[in-house]
Protein backbone atom coordinates (compact mmCIF):
# COMPACT_ATOMS: atom_id res chain seq x y z
CA UNK A 1 0.00 0.00 0.00
CA UNK A 2 1.18 3.45 -0.89
CA UNK A 3 1.94 5.69 1.84
CA UNK A 4 2.71 9.31 2.50
CA UNK A 5 0.02 11.91 1.62
CA UNK A 6 -2.00 12.50 -1.49
CA UNK A 7 -1.83 15.59 -3.41
CA UNK A 8 -5.37 16.28 -2.51
CA UNK A 9 -4.84 16.05 1.11
CA UNK A 10 -1.68 18.39 1.14
CA UNK A 11 -1.78 21.53 3.34
CA UNK A 12 0.04 24.40 3.13
CA UNK A 13 1.62 24.23 5.78
CA UNK A 14 4.61 22.88 4.07
CA UNK A 15 4.76 26.48 2.22
CA UNK A 16 3.91 28.15 5.72
CA UNK A 17 6.88 26.48 8.01
CA UNK A 18 9.66 27.05 5.10
CA UNK A 19 8.45 30.68 4.77
CA UNK A 20 8.56 31.15 8.81
CA UNK A 21 11.89 29.51 8.56
CA UNK A 22 13.75 31.18 6.52
CA UNK A 23 12.59 34.65 7.94
CA UNK A 24 14.04 34.00 11.28
CA UNK A 25 17.06 35.86 12.12
CA UNK A 26 20.06 34.43 10.56
CA UNK A 27 22.84 34.35 14.24
CA UNK A 28 26.70 32.92 13.69
CA UNK A 29 25.57 29.46 14.63
CA UNK A 30 22.79 29.45 12.20
CA UNK A 31 24.85 30.20 9.33
CA UNK A 32 27.34 27.49 10.03
CA UNK A 33 24.95 24.93 10.27
CA UNK A 34 22.71 26.05 7.52
CA UNK A 35 25.67 26.99 4.99
CA UNK A 36 26.98 22.97 5.66
CA UNK A 37 23.15 21.65 5.18
CA UNK A 38 20.80 23.92 2.71
CA UNK A 39 24.01 24.01 -0.46
CA UNK A 40 24.16 20.15 -0.49
CA UNK A 41 20.19 19.56 -0.92
CA UNK A 42 18.61 18.32 -4.54
CA UNK A 43 15.38 20.93 -4.34
CA UNK A 44 15.33 24.03 -2.64
CA UNK A 45 12.19 26.60 -2.24
CA UNK A 46 12.67 30.12 -2.98
CA UNK A 47 12.61 30.93 0.68
CA UNK A 48 15.62 28.83 1.46
CA UNK A 49 17.37 29.52 -2.02
CA UNK A 50 17.52 33.30 -0.60
CA UNK A 51 18.64 31.73 2.65
CA UNK A 52 21.45 29.64 1.45
CA UNK A 53 22.92 32.29 -0.59
CA UNK A 54 23.11 34.65 2.40
CA UNK A 55 25.29 31.68 4.31
CA UNK A 56 27.50 30.82 1.65
CA UNK A 57 30.73 32.98 3.56
CA UNK A 58 30.29 31.25 6.84
CA UNK A 59 32.70 28.60 8.07
CA UNK A 60 30.44 25.33 8.44
CA UNK A 61 33.48 23.71 11.35
CA UNK A 62 32.68 22.81 14.91
CA UNK A 63 28.95 21.87 14.02
CA UNK A 64 26.33 20.89 16.80
CA UNK A 65 28.69 21.34 20.19
CA UNK A 66 25.57 24.02 21.43
CA UNK A 67 22.29 23.48 21.48
CA UNK A 68 22.11 26.49 19.22
CA UNK A 69 23.33 24.42 16.49
CA UNK A 70 21.14 21.20 16.37
CA UNK A 71 17.85 23.64 16.69
CA UNK A 72 19.24 25.06 13.57
CA UNK A 73 19.76 21.95 12.01
CA UNK A 74 16.62 20.87 12.73
CA UNK A 75 15.48 23.82 11.15
CA UNK A 76 17.60 23.54 7.73
CA UNK A 77 16.46 19.80 7.47
CA UNK A 78 13.04 21.45 7.10
CA UNK A 79 14.37 23.98 4.61
CA UNK A 80 16.64 21.71 2.38
CA UNK A 81 13.49 19.33 2.20
CA UNK A 82 10.87 18.97 4.35
CA UNK A 83 7.02 18.51 4.16
CA UNK A 84 4.02 18.72 6.90
CA UNK A 85 0.62 17.82 6.83
CA UNK A 86 -2.67 17.85 8.75
CA UNK A 87 -5.28 16.56 6.52
CA UNK A 88 -7.79 13.77 7.10
CA UNK A 89 -5.48 10.92 6.41
CA UNK A 90 -3.47 11.93 9.68
CA UNK A 91 -0.49 13.65 10.67
CA UNK A 92 2.85 13.41 8.90
CA UNK A 93 6.08 15.60 8.67
CA UNK A 94 8.27 14.74 6.27
CA UNK A 95 11.92 14.65 6.15
CA UNK A 96 14.49 14.06 3.11
CA UNK A 97 18.19 14.58 3.92
CA UNK A 98 20.57 15.97 1.26
CA UNK A 99 23.00 14.15 0.18
CA UNK A 100 25.71 12.66 2.85
CA UNK A 101 23.38 13.53 5.56
CA UNK A 102 21.60 10.78 6.28
CA UNK A 103 23.31 9.17 9.16
CA UNK A 104 24.01 12.55 10.73
CA UNK A 105 20.37 13.38 10.60
CA UNK A 106 18.95 10.27 11.69
CA UNK A 107 21.67 10.45 14.70
CA UNK A 108 20.45 13.96 15.71
CA UNK A 109 17.07 13.53 15.22
CA UNK A 110 17.24 10.24 17.29
CA UNK A 111 19.33 12.37 20.43
CA UNK A 112 16.64 15.16 20.13
CA UNK A 113 13.95 12.83 20.72
CA UNK A 114 12.05 12.52 17.61
CA UNK A 115 13.12 9.22 16.36
CA UNK A 116 11.41 9.12 12.83
CA UNK A 117 10.97 6.27 11.12
CA UNK A 118 12.56 5.60 7.60
CA UNK A 119 11.84 4.41 4.40
CA UNK A 120 13.00 4.45 0.96
CA UNK A 121 11.15 6.14 -1.88
CA UNK A 122 12.53 6.32 -5.57
CA UNK A 123 15.81 5.30 -4.50
CA UNK A 124 15.75 8.39 -1.57
CA UNK A 125 15.21 8.08 2.54
CA UNK A 126 12.69 9.98 3.48
CA UNK A 127 12.50 10.17 7.29
CA UNK A 128 8.88 10.12 8.78
CA UNK A 129 6.99 11.06 12.11
CA UNK A 130 3.20 10.66 12.34
CA UNK A 131 2.69 11.37 15.67
CA UNK A 132 1.21 14.91 16.40
CA UNK A 133 2.92 15.51 19.38
CA UNK A 134 6.34 14.29 17.89
CA UNK A 135 5.15 16.96 15.30
CA UNK A 136 4.02 20.02 17.51
CA UNK A 137 7.94 19.51 19.30
CA UNK A 138 9.84 19.76 16.06
CA UNK A 139 8.36 22.85 15.04
CA UNK A 140 8.38 23.70 18.45
CA UNK A 141 12.30 22.80 18.58
CA UNK A 142 12.98 24.50 15.08
CA UNK A 143 11.35 27.76 15.76
CA UNK A 144 8.65 27.48 13.57
CA UNK A 145 6.34 29.32 16.57
CA UNK A 146 3.39 30.58 13.89
CA UNK A 147 2.87 27.50 11.83
CA UNK A 148 2.60 25.41 15.34
CA UNK A 149 -0.11 27.90 16.29
CA UNK A 150 -1.53 27.08 13.26
CA UNK A 151 -0.65 23.25 13.37
CA UNK A 152 -2.34 22.86 16.53
CA UNK A 153 -5.52 25.03 15.88
CA UNK A 154 -6.34 22.31 12.94
CA UNK A 155 -4.98 19.48 15.50
CA UNK A 156 -7.63 20.01 18.31
CA UNK A 157 -10.20 21.32 16.11
CA UNK A 158 -10.13 17.32 14.30
CA UNK A 159 -9.92 15.86 17.63
CA UNK A 160 -13.06 17.66 19.26
CA UNK A 161 -14.71 16.61 15.96
CA UNK A 162 -13.74 13.00 16.03
CA UNK A 163 -14.98 13.42 20.16
CA UNK A 164 -18.36 14.56 18.88
CA UNK A 165 -18.80 12.00 15.87
CA UNK A 166 -17.91 9.01 18.45
CA UNK A 167 -20.62 10.44 20.70
CA UNK A 168 -23.39 10.85 18.32
CA UNK A 169 -22.23 7.36 16.74
CA UNK A 170 -22.60 6.49 20.51
CA UNK A 171 -25.49 7.71 21.65
CA UNK A 172 -27.53 6.91 18.43
CA UNK A 173 -26.57 3.03 18.97
CA UNK A 174 -27.91 3.06 22.27
CA UNK A 175 -30.77 4.71 20.51
CA UNK A 176 -31.06 1.90 18.73
CA UNK A 177 -30.67 -0.48 21.14
CA UNK A 178 -33.09 0.94 23.42
CA UNK A 179 -36.22 0.84 20.59
CA UNK A 180 -35.53 -2.76 19.81
CA UNK A 181 -35.82 -3.45 23.03
CA UNK A 182 -38.98 -1.51 23.94
CA UNK A 183 -40.46 -2.94 20.64
CA UNK A 184 -39.54 -6.42 21.51
CA UNK A 185 -40.84 -5.64 25.36
CA UNK A 186 -44.45 -4.29 23.97
CA UNK A 187 -44.62 -7.39 21.77
CA UNK A 188 -43.91 -9.83 24.28
CA UNK A 189 -46.47 -8.23 26.92
CA UNK A 190 -49.49 -8.08 24.09
CA UNK A 191 -48.58 -11.66 23.20
CA UNK A 192 -49.07 -12.74 26.83
CA UNK A 193 -52.09 -10.29 26.96
CA UNK A 194 -53.68 -12.33 24.08
CA UNK A 195 -53.16 -15.64 26.11
CA UNK A 196 -54.47 -14.97 28.95
CA UNK A 197 -51.32 -15.32 30.37
CA UNK A 198 -50.52 -11.86 31.33
CA UNK A 199 -53.15 -11.75 34.25
CA UNK A 200 -51.75 -14.90 35.75
CA UNK A 201 -48.23 -13.20 36.65
CA UNK A 202 -47.47 -11.62 39.99
CA UNK A 203 -48.45 -7.91 40.25
CA UNK A 204 -44.90 -6.43 40.18
CA UNK A 205 -44.98 -8.19 36.36
CA UNK A 206 -47.85 -6.69 35.72
CA UNK A 207 -47.30 -3.03 36.70
CA UNK A 208 -44.23 -3.32 34.64
CA UNK A 209 -46.03 -4.47 31.68
CA UNK A 210 -49.07 -1.90 32.26
CA UNK A 211 -46.23 0.84 32.37
CA UNK A 212 -44.90 -0.54 28.99
CA UNK A 213 -48.01 0.03 27.56
CA UNK A 214 -48.63 3.08 28.97
CA UNK A 215 -44.84 4.53 27.24
CA UNK A 216 -43.84 2.71 24.54
CA UNK A 217 -40.80 4.65 23.61
CA UNK A 218 -39.67 5.30 27.89
CA UNK A 219 -36.31 4.45 28.35
CA UNK A 220 -35.89 2.33 31.90
CA UNK A 221 -34.97 5.37 33.17
CA UNK A 222 -38.36 6.95 32.87
CA UNK A 223 -40.10 3.23 33.74
CA UNK A 224 -38.33 3.34 37.29
CA UNK A 225 -39.50 6.68 38.09
CA UNK A 226 -42.87 5.75 37.25
CA UNK A 227 -43.04 2.33 39.11
CA UNK A 228 -40.50 3.95 42.28
CA UNK A 229 -38.40 1.46 41.98
CA UNK A 230 -34.10 0.93 40.46
CA UNK A 231 -33.58 0.76 36.63
CA UNK A 232 -32.17 -2.57 37.18
CA UNK A 233 -35.75 -3.52 38.78
CA UNK A 234 -36.98 -2.51 35.92
CA UNK A 235 -34.84 -4.12 33.72
CA UNK A 236 -35.33 -7.47 35.29
CA UNK A 237 -38.56 -7.32 35.29
CA UNK A 238 -39.47 -6.80 31.00
CA UNK A 239 -36.71 -9.46 30.74
CA UNK A 240 -38.82 -11.68 32.86
CA UNK A 241 -42.17 -10.54 30.58
CA UNK A 242 -40.00 -11.93 27.35
CA UNK A 243 -38.46 -14.79 28.74
CA UNK A 244 -42.27 -15.48 29.63
CA UNK A 245 -43.77 -14.97 26.36
CA UNK A 246 -41.08 -16.68 24.35
CA UNK A 247 -41.98 -20.04 26.80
Amino acid sequence: MTRGVAGRDRSPLSDEVKAELARLPLKACDARVLAELLPRAGHLGVPARRLAHRTEEADPRSLFRKSCYRRTYLRGLVLAGGSVSAGPSGYLLEIRPPRGEVRRAASLLGREGFGPAIRSRRGQLVFTIRDAELIAAYLRACGASETLLRFEARRVSREVRGRTNALVNAESANLARAVTSARAQTAAIRALARAGRLSRLPAPLREAASARLRAPTATLTDLARRLEVTKWVVRSRLRRLVEEAEA
